[in-house]
């Protein structure tokens, strides 16, 4: 029975074999895969996202203390007591006196970069687990950390974007708000990924994971603004003030995720296939440029993707 049993795994993997070489899909697929269980890209996401709700938090603080400390309340304080990230704080802290914003702004900043420290060391780690990089490459850099703030900014505007793409209720503009933050998100991104290890310094090879992550953050926002007020809002009856908690937790969970495994993305194509870059300056009219620029070339690191087999 045993035999048998062998017998049949054998071919089963065989076909397996056999089928893989006639449908690339089914590679790139079985490829993404495992490098995502070699990457422990799953944990890691987890991490990130444990990361990202420490961070968020005095970012919130420092927000809303700016807000005060210039005087920007008239202008914003609607659109910050509606979003869900910002909107308790923004309520406890709207009357604040100038030397008490000062105060919030500095203590909130401060923890804002502690935290940002610690995330932006778990980035570099899955990032270097992805890139199959030594686990010293994961060195932390100070634009990371900056670049980190863009992310917060964003959240905050694609909630108030939504919001009022919603009090519109037309499909153009839905859609194009819908477009704009999949481009503002793919743009912020890819700035967090060019401060992240790689084993190329091309920026052309971080592309795909960051028009993922603008992508799939963009359905993300879109599906926490505009379908899950109204499922939490009837689940509150049930669990309370739980049920806020558990969407918010969910949001960075699948945040953290998919920070993850657009690292892993960007390291299976760039192995298998190259970098945009190699095929943009392939183009008739485009070839000439790295011919006639060693930056160019030397930036989009072209002679190490000629030499490079694929």
């Amino acid at each position: 029975m045993s035999d048998k049993v062998a017998r049949r795994k054998v071919a089963a993997q065989r076909h397996w074999t056999s089928t893989k070489e006639r449908y690339e899909t089914l590679s790139f697929a079985e490829a993404l895969y495992e490098r995502d269980r070699d990457s422990h890209a799953s944990v890691l996401g987890s991490a990130i996202a444990l990361r990202l709700f420490l961070f968020i938090i005095p970012a919130n603080v420092a927000l809303v203390g700016m807000v005060n400390l210039f005087r920007l309340g008239s202008s914003l304080s609607e659109q910050m007591e509606e979003n869900i990230p910002t909107g308790e704080i923004a309520k406890a802290l709207g009357d604040l006196s100038w030397t008490s914003a000062l105060w919030v702004f500095l203590t909130g900043a401060y923890l804002t970069l502690w935290t940002g420290r610690s995330l932006s060391r778990v980035l570099a780690t899955a990032a270097t687990s992805a890139w199959r990089l030594p686990a010293t490459a994961a060195k932390i850099r100070v634009l990371a950390i900056v670049s980190l703030t863009g992310v917060f900014f964003f959240t905050i505007a694609a909630g108030g974007v939504f919001r009022r793409v919603n009090k519109i209720g037309s499909f153009p503009a839905s859609l194009g708000a819908f477009l704009g933050l999949v481009a503002v998100a793919a743009v912020v991104w890819f700035i967090v990924m060019l401060t992240l290890p790689r084993v190329t310094q091309d920026p052309g090879s971080l592309l795909p994971g960051a028009a993922m992550v603008g992508l799939f953050f963009a359905s993300l926002q879109w599906f926490m603004q505009s379908y899950l007020p109204n499922r939490v809002a009837r689940t509150s009856d049930t669990l309370g003030d739980l049920a806020t908690v558990v969407a918010a937790l969910g949001n960075f969970f699948f945040i953290g995720r998919l920070m993850s495994s657009s690292f892993v993305l960007t390291a299976v194509i760039y192995e298998r296939y190259g970098s945009i870059s190699e095929v943009i300056f392939g183009l008739p009219l485009l070839r000439r440029i790295p011919q006639k620029s060693p930056k160019v070339r030397t930036y989009f690191a072209l002679d190490d993707m000629s030499n490079s087999p694929r």
